[in-house]
């Protein structure tokens, strides 16, 4: 497996949530991270381990993150919408806009979610007007993007999680 790497998930106002991953690799889509079933994570409320396998990919300057979850109840693509990620000394961060465009694979249906924690992060100036732009139209693109599937990072992930 790779090098263990700390993935930093901001969420405003909540903190700062965290996972241990492995980086698996590097091409011109981006930064690769594994988390097998047992990786440990933790939230401002909470701790554990993962109970599935994931595969989240990253890019700077790309204002989300892809994370494939192997979850035998409800195999999915979620993007997480997000300021572009950065590198940090452990690893990677990124802040957390809310919304979530997902790719339910067993029926191909594709929804937007976290709409109420948007709305709430918007009321309550947890982001600014630009952040809250930026979300909105990543979001719909990338609900376009999982609809069309025709990128090949996508199959990628599903590779990636399951060698």
């Amino acid at each position: 497996m790779g090098t263990s790497v700390r993935l930093h998930k901001v969420k405003r106002p909540g903190g700062v949530f965290w996972f241990d991953l492995q980086h698996v690799a590097e091409d011109a889509d981006g930064t690769w991270l594994r988390g097998p079933v047992g990786s440990p994570w933790s939230a401002p409320h909470d701790s554990g381990v993962l109970p599935v396998p994931v595969v989240v990919l990253l890019t700077p300057g790309r204002p989300w993150a892809a994370w494939w979850v192997g979850d035998p109840a409800d195999r999915r693509l979620e993007i997480d919408v997000c300021l572009p990620p950065v590198p940090v000394p452990d690893g990677w961060q990124y802040v957390d806009l809310e919304l979530d465009p997902v790719l339910h694979e067993r029926d191909g249906r594709v929804e937007i979610e976290d709409e109420d924690e948007y709305e709430q992060a918007c009321r309550d100036n947890w982001m600014t007007p630009a952040d809250a732009e930026l979300a909105r139209l990543t979001a719909d693109a990338c609900a376009e993007l999982l609809r069309r599937g025709s990128e090949p990072w996508l199959r990628r992930g599903w590779q990636i999680l399951e060698p």
